[in-house]
Formats: structure tokens, sequence, C-alpha cells
């Protein structure tokens, strides 16, 4: 706000205001260190909404949060889109969570796989975890390997075909093995 040329007093008012947003007025004056995973989440939120940008991007904003605070960073994302009219663009692996918004894409490898109404995701019992994820898609690749070479042995494909789509499978499994070793992982 301070670059933006906003008042010292309208400031305030507007952390204020945005603290009330996220249910932190009580901790106003506790340093990022003194709050829990789940508050420091919520402070984002509300640091997002400072400027009063029309869209929310949420890059994972779960991650990294137990299932009880996850649930309640889902339901103050909720009551900023209807109450403030702000549009979220969330990206998530959990499907509960998934499951609040209005529409959700499945995306695979850069690519737009399907549209849903959160009444069509199916949620597991237990969510997969992100690492178990990549290590699947992982999987699915080394077998898409597997065809497609299978399809060039046997004349179904041509060599620049193979080619092309040979090297796109390499540099998306080569992505998510360096996911995995950034996340302390020994990939597949």
């Amino acid at each position: 706000m301070v670059a933006s040329g906003v008042a010292r007093g309208k400031r305030k008012q507007r952390v204020q205001d945005l603290l009330s947003t996220v249910g932190l007025q009580d901790r106003a004056h506790h340093k990022p260190e003194e709050l829990s995973g789940g508050e420091q989440q919520r402070i984002a939120i509300a640091s997002a909404l400072a400027n009063d940008a029309p869209v929310l991007l949420a890059d994972e904003p779960t991650g990294e949060l137990d299932t009880a605070n996850a649930r309640i960073i889902a339901d103050y994302l909720v009551k900023i889109n209807r109450e403030l009219g702000k549009t979220i663009i969330m990206v998530t692996h959990d499907p509960s969570i998934a499951r609040v918004s209005t529409g959700i894409l499945r995306i695979e490898d850069g690519i737009i796989k399907t549209a849903l109404a959160p009444s069509e995701v199916i949620v597991q019992e237990k969510a997969v975890s992100y690492v178990d994820q990549i290590k699947a898609r992982i999987g699915e690749i080394n077998m898409q390997i597997q065809q497609l070479d299978s399809d060039f042995r046997s004349e179904r494909i041509d060599g620049d075909e193979y080619v092309q789509k040979r090297q796109n499978l390499k540099n998306i499994k080569d992505s998510l093995k360096e996911e995995c070793s950034r996340m302390g992982v020994i990939p597949p």
C-alpha cells in the first residue's frame, strides 16, 4: 500500500479491516514467528487483498497445513470470493480443498484434461500426498515411453513423431524428478 501511495491513516484502517476479514485482529501485534502456519497463510491472504486486486492467485495455499487449518484457509477463500467478490484461482492437489471451488480444471503436463463441477470430484478417504502423485505420474510416463517405443518398433509412428514425443515425455519426467529432489525424495 505504501508503493501505491495510500496514506498512513488509510493503510492502518485497511490493515485492521483485513485482519478482521481473516479473523486475526487479536494477533495484530504478533511477529510472524509467533503465528501458526495457518495464521501465516491467513496473513498472506490479507496481504494479497491489501491493494484490492480483483483476482487472487493461490498456489497450494493449504499444502503445508494440517487438515483443520487447511479447511479454515479454504473457508476464508470462499468467504473472500462470496463477500468481497474476488475471483480466486487456486492450484491444489487436495480434492477435498478443490471441492470448495465453483469450477475445477484438471491440468496434466500443462494441458487441461477435464473441466469439472465440485460435485464431480471424488474425495478420497485419505488424500494422496503430492509426492505420491508425482511418483505415480513418473510411472505413467514410463509406461507411455514403453508404448511409444513399441509403436516405433512396429512402425505405427515415424521417426520424427517418435523423437518429438519421446523428448517431450523425457522433459516432463526430468522436471518431475527434479521436483522430487527439491523435496528431498529420491525419484523412482
